[in-house]
C-alpha cells in the first residue's frame, strides 16, 4: 500500500473516529494490500458491523484473517503461474534449441555437398590445365628428341 494511499484512508477514518481508533484501524491494515477489497465503502461497511471496540478488535482480527488468506492465495497463484511460465519457456527454448540443431545439421550437410562440388570442379579443371599443358608441350618434346621432324 502506498502512502499516499495510506494517508488518504488513515484521513478518512479519522473522519469517522477519534485519532487513536483511527490509529488502531491502521495497524490493522497495514499488512493488508490496497486491493479492490479495501476502499472506503468496503471499510465502512466493516465498521458499521461493530458496536464496541471489542466486536470491532475481533472483526478486524477476522478481516486480517481473511486478507491474509487472500494474499497466500494470490501468492500461490502467481507461484502456480510462475511454475507454468517457466516450463512453458523451458519448453521453448528446448524447441528452439532442436530446431538451432537442426538448420546447424542442414547447413553442415549444405556446406559439405559444396564442398564436394567445389572439390570435383577443381579437380576437372585440374584435369583440363593438364590437357591443354600436354597438348602444348608433346609436339615440342617430340620435336626436340628428334621424334618428329
Amino acid at each position: 500500500m502506498s502512502e499516499q494511499h495510506r494517508s488518504r484512508i488513515y484521513a478518512w477514518v479519522c473522519e469517522q473516529h477519534d485519532e487513536p481508533t483511527a490509529e488502531y484501524l491502521m495497524s490493522c491494515l497495514a499488512p493488508a494490500p490496497l486491493s479492490d477489497l479495501v476502499t472506503k465503502d468496503f471499510l465502512a461497511a466493516e465498521l458499521s458491523r461493530f458496536a464496541t471496540k471489542e466486536d470491532m478488535e475481533a472483526g478486524f482480527a477476522t478481516l486480517r484473517s481473511e486478507f491474509a488468506a487472500q494474499r497466500a492465495e494470490d501468492r500461490r497463484s502467481y507461484a502456480d503461474q510462475r511454475a507454468e511460465d517457466q516450463r512453458s519457456h523451458a519448453g521453448q527454448r528446448a524447441e528452439d534449441r532442436s530446431e538451432h540443431a537442426a538448420q546447424r545439421a542442414e547447413d553442415r550437410s549444405e556446406h559439405a555437398a559444396q564442398r564436394a562440388e567445389d572439390q570435383r570442379v577443381a579437380q576437372h579443371r585440374h584435369y583440363w590445365q593438364l590437357g591443354v599443358i600436354l597438348a602444348a608441350a608433346t609436339p615440342i618434346w617430340l620435336q626436340t628428341f628428334g621424334i618428329i621432324g
